[in-house]
């Protein structure tokens, strides 16, 4: 049975904040310096940060806790083309740091008219306001940026119940699909299907049945987790018959690299150069048509008629890959 999907509000409370000064110099400090200080402020930090005090009293913090699922939405669009949109993609971003604040300048620059992101929104306790408002506020109070959850968003602080709370508009549902003009993503939950195989299992169900009930023209699959991906990161278990069941793109981040893969006419992309660390491959795989690693940058797709117009970009507005999709014969829908 179809599901009626439910328009998106914005939320002008998710506006960006001014940050203390403390708060932004940590955020801003390199990798290797935070490796230094953290071991020698650990036991203060544990003790006396509030947000960890608090957390220490929160039953399930840290904790893989089960969901709901399956929401349908309609998400908006910032500006009047809704027959061919830009939409942004971002990965990995949730560091606070100089090069997570590019690339929101970079999706801002670019004109995308809706930001999709495939998880890890924050690795710091310092919180969603800050590593996610901040950069991406004015799609927030549109109503038109959608987030993924990944492995960090369950582990920092809090844990996932701040990415709930955070994200009020999903209503607990962290699996949900969104219409953004003729796109159509599936956002999964790969680390929570990853802990609970009864997750896992209906996460696949729903999936199969929610591509094969859309009617949009173009069909993406959010997965935190990617499916292929060249630094031995590759999570197999998410290597679904997307071809089978009309999917045109797999969307993942990760591996902080920048990827594109595709195998039996299915695209597959890993963009998790939005902001963190940046990673380095291990290997060359099968089926790889591009990768870059060292580069920070948002992957955008836009539909223009038959074919659908895909792009990395780096943080200096260099296109450093393109490509283009056809579109799939529609499968008959299921009753």
């Amino acid at each position: 049975m179809s599901v009626t999907p439910r328009s998106v509000q914005g939320d002008p409370s998710k506006r960006a904040r001014h940050r203390p000064a403390l708060v932004r110099w940590w955020d801003r400090t390199s990798e290797k310096l935070r490796r230094l200080i953290k071991p020698l402020f650990k036991p203060l930090y544990r003790r006396f940060q509030i947000r960890s005090v608090i957390a220490w009293f929160v039953p399930g913090w840290g904790e893989v806790t089960k969901s709901k699922g399956g929401l349908s939405l309609v998400g908006n669009l910032i500006g009047d083309n809704t027959e061919s949109p830009l939409i942004g993609v971002v990965a990995d971003f949730g560091s606070g740091k100089p090069a997570a604040f590019d690339v929101s300048a970079l999706v801002e620059r670019q004109g995308a008219q809706a930001v999709v992101t495939a998880g890890d929104n924050i690795y710091f306790q310092t919180g969603y306001q800050a590593l996610v408002g901040d950069l991406y506020g004015q799609y927030l109070e549109a109503g038109a940026f959608f987030p993924a959850t990944g492995n960090h968003d369950y582990s920092e602080g809090r844990g996932i119940a701040l990415f709930d709370r955070y994200f009020d508009f999903l209503d607990g549902h962290r699996w949900y699909r969104v219409v953004l003009g003729p796109i159509e993503f599936f956002i999964l939950d790969s680390h929570q299907a990853l802990h609970l195989p009864e997750v896992f299992n209906a996460q696949y169900d729903w999936l199969e049945k929610a591509v094969a009930q859309s009617s949009a023209p173009w069909k993406a699959v959010v997965v935190h987790h990617p499916p292929h991906s060249a630094r031995s990161r590759s999570q197999k278990e998410f290597r679904f018959p997307y071809d089978q069941w009309g999917v045109h793109l797999v969307l993942s981040g990760h591996d902080h690299t920048m990827q594109h893969l595709e195998f039996d006419g299915v695209h597959f992309v890993v963009d998790g150069a939005g902001g963190g660390s940046l990673h380095k491959f291990e290997e060359i795989l099968e089926g790889t048509t591009f990768r870059r690693e060292g580069t920070y940058g948002a992957f955008f797709l836009q539909p223009q008629g038959d074919t659908l117009h895909c792009r990395f970009v780096s943080v200096d507005d260099e296109v450093v890959h393109s490509f283009d999709v056809r579109r799939k014969k529609t499968r008959s829908k299921s009753s």
